[in-house]
């Protein structure tokens, strides 16, 4: 029996509006209802979700959250961190350098979520409009070794990510997590950490089984999660490389495809 269903936001329980379809809403009350634990999985801060959380209902001491791609873990309730990974000042430096030679914009969020940026750029803003957070500008050169942080992101229009990715220096991909959150996001995080990372961890924290988990996702940074969950699925429209490692292809985002995954492999079981 599936136990915790993780879920990925964008392209996955969005629609292409960024809204919750009501047939993916009625699924998500039906596991509740079942016990079954409903996940929300994103590169987000607790800013960009905890809307979202309220809304759905995901909001209770029994319920969590994995934030930034997997950097943290949070219980929705109390606010209680029951899981964190992080890269400190002199990583998120080296990160900046690289930036600056693929000719790319650069974001950082440290530990405390503030998101800083050595310049405004058009990302700026798409930032702080989609998780509520202010960008705060910030000589990046001047940060302290030993500063902490959750993640770095080199920033772009969709063909400079795609570029970058190819171009970053081999040993960047080697010393962390690299991971490609959205058309416009590239990241960095701790070498170990992942989606997948953070429901290992949630599941042994509750004491669930690894078998006993599900996961949905569309894009790069859901693999991970796919590939861990014992049931992992696809969006009908997630990129090429997610499509081949999942179990199971449900619909699109379009068309309520969260829903139809969770009435099969656990409403109508």
């Amino acid at each position: 029996m599936i136990k915790i269903v993780t879920i990925d936001l964008d392209g996955t329980l969005f629609d292409p509006a960024k809204n919750v379809s009501e047939e993916n809403r009625i699924a998500i009350n039906k596991c509740k209802e079942l016990g079954v634990k409903i996940v929300l999985a994103t590169g987000r801060p607790i800013s960009g979700v905890k809307p979202l959380l309220d809304d759905l209902g995901l909001n209770t001491n029994n319920d969590y959250v994995i934030l930034y791609n997997g950097a943290k873990i949070i219980n929705c309730g109390t606010n209680e961190v029951i899981y964190t990974s992080n890269i400190y000042g002199k990583d998120v430096k080296e990160l900046y350098e690289e930036s600056k030679r693929l000719k790319v914009f650069f974001h950082a969020f440290r530990v405390n979520g503030e998101l800083i940026t050595p310049m405004h750029n058009p990302y700026t803003d798409v930032e702080a409009t989609i998780n509520n957070v202010k960008d705060n500008y910030h000589d990046i050169v001047s940060l302290n070794d030993n500063d902490l942080f959750l993640k770095a992101m080199m920033v772009g229009d969709t063909d400079d990510v795609t570029r970058i990715m190819t171009e970053v220096n081999p040993k960047y991909k080697e010393e962390y997590s690299m991971l490609r959150s959205s058309r416009i996001f590239l990241e960095f995080l701790e070498k170990h950490t992942s989606k997948g990372e953070a429901l290992k961890a949630l599941a042994k924290y509750l004491n669930i089984s690894i078998d006993e988990t599900m996961a949905i996702g569309d894009a790069g940074n859901d693999i991970p999660m796919i590939k861990e969950a014992k049931i992992g699925v696809a969006m009908e429209n997630a990129f090429p490389e997610v499509l081949k490692v999942a179990d199971y292809i449900t619909s699109s985002n379009k068309e309520s495809g969260v829903a139809k995954a969770l009435n099969k492999f656990i409403i109508e079981k």
